[in-house]
Parts: structure tokens; sequence; C-alpha cells
């Protein structure tokens, strides 16, 4: 039923110069990439620690009504990656060359979304129709989830050498635009709050199921 993530260093394509640094050759924005990269590909391994040992009942149990289950955050987080990965496909094959060892930037507003998104979150986002969970059976909603994450992880790595936030990207729900680096780091933050709400979910259940016990 799961497969795996397996972990991959960016490379700067060739035609790049190097810029020494000392005796090492460091590379800014492959660094940053990779940090991304990393970090959706540390999301998959998370889930799939977090669901180990649950039954089909507890991941698609949702404890109250309006409330999601453990399949329907994971099928979210699906449909939300797959939702952006057309444009981000598309804004990377039009991306210039980097030219100089810099970092990439989100952008200040950009910036500011990502830092909302993390966990513990105090604010709440109302879920627009095109990416509400459509899967209940959490077999389907894996499969999803875990390809969408693969997709995205080839994705990211696609973008290594280019200056992606000098792209843009609209948003394919809201009526917003962010450069290519600030999309790839505001999915990943997205992915860390869904990944701390399934945590909850299931410290939820296994709550009740002591209470039950006693």
């Amino acid at each position: 039923m799961f497969g795996e993530a397996t972990g991959s260093i960016l490379r700067l394509p060739r035609f790049l110069g190097a810029m020494p640094f000392g005796s090492r050759t460091i590379w800014i924005s492959a660094g940053q990439l990779d940090t991304v990269l990393r970090q959706a590909q540390n999301v998959t391994l998370e889930a799939k620690t977090l669901v180990a040992g649950y039954s089909q009942i507890d991941l698609t149990t949702r404890l109250e009504s309006g409330s999601w289950s453990v399949a329907q955050c994971l099928d979210h987080l699906a449909q939300t990656t797959n939702a952006f990965l057309p444009a981000l496909r598309s804004a990377i094959a039009r991306a210039p060359r980097l030219t100089t060892n810099r970092a990439l930037s989100t952008g200040a507003l950009t910036r500011l979304f990502i830092r909302n998104l993390e966990p513990p979150y105090r604010i709440r986002f109302k879920v627009p129709a095109p990416l509400a969970p459509r899967q209940h059976d959490f077999n389907s909603a894996w499969g999803a989830f875990q390809e969408s994450q693969a997709q995205l992880a080839k994705t990211i790595r696609s973008a290594a050498g280019l200056a992606i936030d000098q792209v843009s990207v609209e948003s394919p729900v809201y009526a917003l635009s962010y450069n290519v680096y600030g999309a790839l780091r505001m999915l990943t933050a997205h992915e860390r709050r869904h990944l701390w709400q399934i945590e909850q979910i299931l410290e939820t259940l296994d709550g009740a199921k002591t209470r039950n016990a006693s």
C-alpha cells in the first residue's frame, strides 16, 4: 500500500560556473531547493509513520460534523498539489537561467502567508470547493497523495539552476499570484499544516480509545 520516498541532492546544470567559497563550492539556490525537496519527502515519510497501525475505520473517521478524517486530509493535499502542478511546470519551463550564485526570494507577501500556514496554526482558511476532499476511502486517498508527492518532487528537481523567483504562477483557486519559489515553499508549509492536523485527529482517537477501555 505504501511506497518509499527517497532523498536526492539537487545539482545545478554544468553550464553554470562555480563560485568558490574557501575550498568548497556553495550553491545557494541549490541548497534552498534541496531543502524544499527534503521537506516534501519528509512529509510523505512522516505521514506514513503517523498512519501505521491504524485501521481503515480510524483513518476514515470524522470526529465531528464538518471535520475531516485522516483520509480526507491526505486527499485535500493531493488535490491542492495537483491543482498547482500544471502552472508550476509551465512557469519553470519559461524561467531564465541563474547567472549569479544568489538566494531565491519568496516575496514579502508570500513569506507572510507561509508563516500563517505553518503549524500549530491560529488562522483558519476556508477551503475552496475545487480543493475539497473527494476520496473517503483511505487507500484511494493515500495513493492520490503519494502520487502527487512524487510529481511535486519531480517538479522541484526540474527547477535546479533556474531563476524561479522571476516567474509567477496564478493561484488555481484564489485571485493571487506567487513566484514559483514562493509557491513551492507555500505548498510544503501547507503540507506541514495538514500533517499536524492529522496528528491532532489521531491523538484524539487514541484518547477516546483509552477512555473507553478504562
